[in-house]
C-alpha cells in the first residue's frame, strides 16, 4: 500500500529540459540581430551628427523594422525575415524547375541510372566487416568530407512495460547521447522511425517454415487464420540511427580514404551497438550495404517491399546497386515531397 501511494504522489513522470540550440546574442536576437542592431546604432548616431534628428528617426524606425522582423517568429522559430528570404529562394527554383527530378535512361540526369537526389548523388557506398565480423556499410560524402554509418534496431515501445523499465530505458538514452560528444570527430547523430504497412509476407514466410506437417488440423487451421487477419491494419515500426564522422582526424589535415576510416569504426562499432540496445532500441545491428540500399530503395517505393520480401523468402538477394535506389521521378513541393 505504500508503494501504491508513493506511486500516486509522485505522479506521471515527464522528460524535459530539452533546449533548441540558438546563436548568441541579446535580447534573444541572435548573433546576426545583434551585429544589425549595433550597425544600426552607429549609422543613426552619425546620421544625427551630420543632418538632423528627424533624418535620425526616420533611419532608427527602418532598422527598428528589421530588427522586429528578426524578432518576431513563429511555432517553428524562424523570423518573418527568414520565412520571407525561403519563400523568395523558392520561387527562384521553382522558376529553374529546380524542384524536378527525372531520373533513370529516359530521365533529365546525366547519368542515367536511378541515382538519389541532391547531396545523395554524390555520395559513394562502400561495405565492411567490424571487429564481431559483422558487414556495415559505410556512406562517403564528398561535399561535406564525412563519412556516416547506419545502425539498424526494432524498438519494442512501452507497451507493457513498468515505468521503472521506461525511465531506466530514458537514463541510458540520455547516457549514451552523452557519450557521443566523447566520441572522437563525432559530427552528427540523427534517429528516423519508420512506420509502414505491414504486408504479412515475414509472417507467412516464418509460420510456413516452423509448421509442423503432422500437426493437429485445428492447430494449422488457426495459424493459418492467423497469416490472413493478423496483417490486416497492422505496422511494422523500425528505428535507424545514423551516425557522422568528419573524414580528416583533425582540423587543416588530409581527409582519410574509406579503408582507412573503416579499420577505425570497426573497433568502435561493438562499443556502439551495444550502449544503443541498453536503451530500449532492441537488438542493434549495423546494416549491411545490401539492407542499406534496400531500405532506401524501399523509401522511395514502398510498393517494393513486396518484391524484395519475396525474393528474400525464395532465397534470391534483390540485385541493387548504389546507383539505383533513388526515386525515378520525384518532385518538391512547397508544403510536401512527391515520389514515385
Amino acid at each position: 500500500m505504500a508503494t501504491a501511494d508513493t506511486t500516486s504522489r509522485r505522479g506521471v513522470r515527464t522528460y524535459g529540459n530539452w533546449r533548441q540550440p540558438t546563436s548568441p546574442g541579446l535580447l534573444g536576437l541572435g548573433t546576426v540581430g545583434t551585429g544589425l542592431m549595433f550597425v544600426a546604432l552607429l549609422i543613426v548616431i552619425v546620421v544625427l551628427m551630420t543632418t538632423n534628428i528627424l533624418n535620425a528617426f526616420i533611419t532608427a524606425a527602418v532598422f527598428g523594422g528589421l530588427i522586429l522582423l528578426l524578432t518576431i517568429r513563429d511555432g517553428d522559430g524562424r523570423s518573418v525575415l527568414s520565412r520571407t528570404a525561403n519563400r523568395v529562394a523558392w520561387t527562384s527554383t521553382k522558376r529553374r524547375k529546380a524542384n524536378i527530378y527525372r531520373s533513370g535512361p529516359l530521365g533529365r540526369a546525366d547519368w542515367g541510372t536511378n541515382q538519389l537526389p541532391g547531396l545523395g548523388a554524390q555520395t559513394q557506398l562502400s561495405e565492411h566487416e567490424d571487429s564481431y565480423a559483422r558487414p556495415f556499410a559505410m556512406i562517403y560524402s564528398p561535399h561535406a568530407k564525412t563519412y556516416s554509418i547506419v545502425i539498424g534496431t526494432e524498438p519494442d515501445g512501452a507497451a507493457l512495460v513498468d515505468q521503472e523499465q521506461v525511465d531506466l530505458w530514458v537514463a541510458d538514452w540520455g547516457h549514451w547521447l552523452r557519450n557521443l560528444g566523447d566520441e572522437p570527430n563525432m559530427e552528427a547523430a540523427a534517429v528516423t522511425i519508420e512506420t509502414a504497412p505491414d504486408s504479412g509476407r515475414r509472417l507467412r514466410r516464418e509460420v510456413e517454415t516452423n509448421t509442423d506437417p503432422d500437426g493437429p488440423d485445428f492447430a494449422k487451421a488457426m495459424l493459418g487464420e492467423v497469416v490472413l487477419s493478423y496483417p490486416a491494419g497492422s505496422s511494422t515500426v523500425k528505428a535507424y540511427v545514423s551516425l557522422t564522422f568528419a573524414a580528416a582526424p583533425r582540423k587543416g589535415a588530409k581527409p582519410r580514404k574509406p579503408d582507412e576510416m573503416a579499420r577505425e569504426l570497426a573497433a568502435r562499432l561493438p562499443g556502439l551497438t551495444a550502449g544503443l540496445q541498453a536503451t530500449g532500441a532492441g537488438a542493434a545491428h549495423p546494416l549491411s550495404a545490401q539492407e542499406l540500399c534496400e531500405t532506401i530503395r524501399v523509401a522511395y517505393d514502398p510498393a517494393a517491399a513486396t518484391l524484395i520480401d519475396d525474393a528474400h523468402a525464395d532465397g534470391d538477394v534483390p540485385d541493387l546497386r548504389w546507383s539505383d535506389v533513388g526515386p525515378t521521378a520525384a518532385q518538391a513541393g512547397w508544403d510536401g515531397y512527391r515520389h514515385d
